[in-house]
């Protein structure tokens, strides 16, 4: 494993050249090959809970058939080792607290049909494992691998102006390396949505969606987003969950607002994310979620719970080749016994194609009501990435 590490960190120091690594192999004609490898060196520290430290080297290996008659096929295999951990609890598995772990999945094996050879030029069915990112399903890669779930789509941009996915998924690989949430796991009976966009007002887009989870919940909602000018944009959201089949009781509303403002080389956005009744069934935590608030690294706050109101600010910009970006939110909450903040904040250095170090910290702060202790936390991750 050493050996491994130290090609890898050579391959990265030495790896500065425009081409790829596979153009031999992938200049014969047999399909596309794209290999990633990523260290991942994660530290947590939560006050009662512990601590713990971890770095990983993870292997991305993709492949892409050519299309034949309108088929084409992908793969994607993730292989990650644990190279070193330590803290607490968590042992020198890097699991537990950190979810920054040993992981070996096939994520994504899938075929595709376009619908060409019947006059449908833009409309395509795929079957398999596969990374979603739609209203209802997200990849959020978080850690080393992307959410990945087994499901057909039927996708189509046919219709003017429209984006229409119709889907069924079964079982979902999730994106924490732990024990068990990358392994592909049963969705229940199963998830059936319908989801469409469309953009034909001018400066007007608008999202609705249908998620069906048998023996659980039915999820409906709509986004839209409308641009004022091209500097400034308004977003809001809304989704309601209710119990459906055998599924226990449950009532979930969500409300989002928020404004993007460009000024100069700076975005920001403020906004507003309310859940009311009962905690979200479908979330960043679960299943993904595509809401204006954006990927918090701890979730620490507890925005999704029922009773949850946050208040946050979004900032990015790109620096020539170096990315930031501040995520705050404030939430307070009817339920639980604390208000909650989380910082977040990325600073990503792009050296060519092929080689990127990003670094992501986050501070948690839960401000104790009726007794309850105020407790911290904070969490660090760095990510160097080589795309041979």
């Amino acid at each position: 494993m050493k050996k491994t590490a130290l090609l890898f960190f050579a391959a990265a120091l030495s790896g500065f050249a425009a081409d790829s690594l596979l153009d031999p192999v992938n200049d014969l004609g047999y399909g596309t090959l794209k290999l990633r490898a990523q260290t991942l060196s994660m530290y947590r520290d939560y006050e009662g809970l512990g601590n713990g430290y971890s770095t990983t080297l993870g292997w991305k290996l993709d492949y892409l058939t050519p299309e034949w008659a309108g088929l084409t096929a992908g793969a994607s295999l993730i292989h990650v080792d644990v190279l070193n951990a330590v803290g607490g609890r968590y042992g020198s598995n890097g699991e537990g607290l950190l979810s920054n772990g040993n992981v070996n999945e096939l994520n994504e094996l899938w075929v595709k049909y376009s619908l060409g050879a019947v006059g449908l030029t833009n409309t395509f069915v795929k079957v398999g494992r596969q990374v979603l990112n739609t209203e209802v399903l997200r990849a959020d890669e978080f850690r080393q691998k992307p959410r990945s779930f087994e499901a057909a789509i039927l996708v189509t941009k046919d219709i003017p102006d429209t984006v229409l996915i119709v889907g069924h998924a079964e079982r979902v690989s999730n994106v924490w390396d732990n024990e068990r949430s990358w392994k592909f796991q049963d969705l229940g009976d199963g998830v059936s949505w319908v989801e469409a966009v469309y953009t034909g007002i001018t400066n007007l887009e608008v999202a609705v969606f249908d998620a069906y989870a048998y023996d659980l919940v039915n999820v409906a909602g709509g986004r839209i987003k409308y641009t004022l000018s091209d500097t400034t944009a308004v977003n809001g959201y809304y989704r309601h969950e209710t119990d459906v089949d055998n599924g226990a009781d449950h009532r979930s509303d969500m409300f989002g607002a928020s404004v993007q403002q460009k000024i100069g080389g700076v975005t920001i956005e403020p906004g507003f994310l309310s859940i009311s009744g009962d905690t979200l069934a479908f979330s960043e935590a679960v299943t993904g979620i595509n809401h204006p608030l954006g990927s918090s690294m701890m979730i620490y706050a507890q925005q999704f719970d029922g009773g949850a109101d946050s208040y946050y600010l979004k900032a990015s910009t790109q620096i020539d080749n170096t990315k930031l970006y501040l995520l705050y939110n404030y939430t307070t909450h009817d339920t639980v016994s604390f208000e909650g903040q989380e910082l977040n904040f990325v600073a990503k250095q792009i050296f060519n194609d092929h080689f990127s170090v990003a670094l992501k910290v986050g501070v948690g702060y839960l401000d104790g009501k009726s007794g309850t202790d105020d407790t911290t936390a904070t969490d660090t991750r760095l990510f160097v990435t080589y795309n041979f």
